[in-house]
């Protein structure tokens, strides 16, 4: 275990790893989030024409 953190921690190659590691990681996180807000808030299509006005 001890040969395994001086690799990530104390290596270049090892700071790479873990770089590259946060970034898929959070990409996979990112990508589950956002399908399953895309299933809870549903895409209703266009408004009408008297919806978009602001004084109406």
């Amino acid at each position: 275990m001890d040969q395994l953190f001086n690799f990530l921690f104390g290596t270049r190659l090892g700071v790479g790893v873990l770089f590259f590691a946060g970034i898929v990681i959070f990409g996979i996180a990112a990508f589950v989030l956002e399908k399953r807000t895309h299933k809870m808030y549903v895409d209703r299509g266009p408004k009408g024409d008297d919806e978009d006005s602001f004084w109406n």
